[in-house]
């Protein structure tokens, strides 16, 4: 058996998932589906590539993660399948592997960047290919002949450049770290690209981060460290510093999004 994931913006209302389901199960029957999300914001390509790279390495070495968030499906972009870090992952080359790619989970150090496919062998494709629904006539079957022991290299040639979106990276100058919003999740939760290893030497209580015009004055450890409404930072689950407001939504409070500096000072 083994796992496929599928990370799509298709939503929950429609049928497209499932027929993605059926095609992989009509092929490899013992595949173990799982729904990573079918949430991503439409065309949103920056979002799922934070949510392949944060999800992904919780799961099984081996397991193949589809994911399908495609604004030029039906254009001559590529298909890509990548090998990282112990796991598959088949995409559209969009920028959507760009985190999967570089080899590290985001900030951190990790393993050797991953060995990148386009996927060009149409044996492996169903036998009518629709313009506008790749998702289930392309990349589940493709993920299904994985599952069932294709190997990565009979999908086609090997590719030394993929499609990658700017990364901003966190600048450190003297007690300063100047960062940047990665990730909105959907509570409202501002993931940052500074690591919580960067922040590791200093006391909790001494930091002080900067952002949309708001002060936040040290680390807190869960979100009912402070009263309802109020904004916190802490270092979350994917282990870099979030900004959030306990049971309120830190994007709307600050108006803040996807690219929105902030600074963290150190004592």
């Amino acid at each position: 058996m083994r796992i496929i994931t599928l990370l799509t913006d298709f939503g929950v209302e429609s049928t497209y998932p499932a027929q993605m389901k059926g095609v992989i199960l009509e092929r490899c029957p013992t595949a173990v589906l799982v729904d990573m999300s079918h949430g991503v914001p439409r065309h949103d390509v920056r979002t799922a590539a934070f949510m392949l790279a944060s999800a992904a390495p919780v799961f099984p070495a081996g397991a193949i993660h589809v994911a399908v968030v495609d604004p030029q499906v039906g254009s001559q972009r590529r298909v890509l399948a990548a090998e990282a870090g112990g796991h598959l992952y088949l995409a559209p080359d969009n920028g959507l592997l760009t985190l999967v790619a570089q080899g590290q989970f985001l900030f951190g150090a990790g393993a050797a960047p991953a060995r990148v496919i386009s996927v060009e062998n149409r044996t492996f494709f169903r036998i009518d290919v629709s313009s506008t629904f790749h998702g289930r006539d392309i990349f589940a079957p493709v993920a299904a002949a994985l599952a069932s022991g294709t190997p990565i290299d009979a999908l086609g040639r090997t590719v030394e450049s993929i499609e990658r979106f700017d990364l901003p990276l966190p600048d450190r100058s003297g007690n300063v770290i100047r960062g940047a919003v990665l990730y909105v999740d959907p509570f409202g939760n501002l993931v940052t690209n500074v690591s919580g290893r960067a922040l590791a030497a200093a006391e909790p209580c001494a930091i002080q981060v900067r952002i949309a015009g708001a002060v936040v004055r040290g680390l807190s450890r869960a979100y009912s460290d402070v009263p309802a409404g109020v904004l916190l930072a802490y270092i979350g689950s994917a282990g870099l510093l979030e900004v959030a407001v306990n049971r309120h939504s830190a994007a709307v409070r600050l108006g803040a999004g996807i690219g929105m500096p902030l600074s963290v000072d150190l004592p």
